[in-house]
């Protein structure tokens, strides 16, 4: 009789554990370690799941998650928790509290070397230039995700050599611009956006001056889900100073800029039905 009841015990044991193994979730992580566990919750930065040996919580960062396989009922529980997210996102929209506002901001800072080609009157005088900037911005909330409004602030550095055949001179360019971006959010990372600027040049090529400048610009950012907080841009512009070195010159930049505050790398979620 002991025997039959080991027996049974045993068999009841196994079926527990293959049923819970069976419901498990399964998360490939990047170093190509598996494990599987019941699945609790699941945000931006973190995968929560019961151990199914232990029944002990774990708790995985989401940077380390490659894939999420899921059951059609863990599914539901992932939808479930998107819509609560969602509406918490919502609030913090309206101005809560007790937010993160880091998330929801995502500040940036960033550089832009490229190139500045003078044109009209400027044009006979100097030569293609070349520089870099470097710049700050910040988001502002706002209701929809598909449009961001971003305000910043750039430091440029620009040096051209004259085309004077008589002396060899140049001219070096400081330009400090306030602009405000509005950008276009698709789901496929990319981010087409415009941005307009005002500020004041420190010009120096002969005598010194600081001059009125006033900017625009038109381009692509592109933010890849495996790196989320980093952001690529190619960017063309105009630029416009006036006074005494009144000069026009159109610009092309290729930049890139670490974002605080963006959400970890999602991992590629997949469901499976149970097996029958």
């Amino acid at each position: 009789m002991k025997k039959n009841l080991l027996l049974t015990l045993t068999t009841l044991l196994t079926l527990f554990i293959t049923t819970i193994n069976i419901e498990a979730a399964t998360i490939v992580l990047r170093s190509g370690v598996t494990v599987k566990g019941k699945l609790v919750d699941r945000t931006d930065e973190e995968i929560t799941i019961q151990d199914p040996d232990t029944r002990q919580m774990r708790v995985i960062k989401s940077i380390f998650v490659r894939d999420l396989v899921l059951e059609a009922d863990e599914q539901k529980l992932v939808e479930k928790l998107e819509k609560k997210k969602k509406g918490k996102d919502l609030k913090l929209r309206g101005g809560d509290e007790g937010e993160d506002l880091l998330k929801v901001l995502q500040p940036s800072i960033g550089i832009m070397p490229g190139i500045a080609l003078p044109v009209g009157k400027i044009a006979s005088k100097v030569q293609l230039g070349y520089g870099a900037l470097l710049f700050c911005d910040t988001g502002i909330p706002m209701k929809t995700d598909m449009f961001k409004m971003r305000f910043g602030l750039s430091v440029g550095f620009l040096y051209h050599q004259t085309k004077s055949t008589k002396a060899s001179s140049s001219i070096m360019m400081l330009p400090v611009v306030a602009y405000t971006k509005l950008q276009f959010v698709t789901p496929v990372g990319a981010r087409p956006y415009i941005k307009l600027g005002g500020g004041i040049t420190y010009a120096k090529g002969g005598p010194s001056a600081i001059e009125p400048t006033i900017a625009a610009a038109f381009g692509l950012g592109y933010v890849n889900n495996k790196i989320p907080f980093m952001e690529f841009f190619l960017e063309a512009g105009y630029m416009r100073t006036f006074e005494k070195l009144s000069s026009d010159f159109v610009t092309v930049n290729l930049g890139v800029a670490y974002r605080f505050g963006a959400p970890p790398a999602a991992p590629t979620i997949k469901v499976e039905e149970k097996k029958k």
